[in-house]
């Protein structure tokens, strides 16, 4: 999955890349990609708006067929460990118990 965002604030579309297990390369664009996406753990975070080094995190994600299922391994890793759907609605229902608490 390749996200050359400019700006995004937790996109779906790399939550969902993550739960796939597929590795993502993106833009390192504030905090929501280092969110998402450990770099050189789960996917490839590029200099930002440097096409270059976004297309030399491509070539890193795809060329070792090792590093590769690594990658694909720590992505699913990532999605269950910080995006499970359980463990979300816990979350904001705990927030919500807090706010009226």
């Amino acid at each position: 999955m390749v996200v050359p965002s400019r700006q995004d604030n937790l996109p779906n579309t790399v939550v969902e890349s993550l739960a796939c297990g597929t590795p993502a390369v993106a833009n390192d664009t504030g905090g929501m990609m280092t969110d998402m996406i450990g770099h050189q753990i789960n996917g490839y975070l590029a200099k930002p708006f440097d096409t270059s080094d976004l297309a030399a995190g491509i070539d890193w994600v795809l060329s070792d067929k090792k590093r590769h299922k690594d990658l694909c391994i720590k992505a699913r890793e990532k999605a269950v460990a910080y995006f499970d759907i359980e463990k979300i609605a816990r979350q904001y229902a705990e927030l919500y118990r807090e706010a009226i608490g």
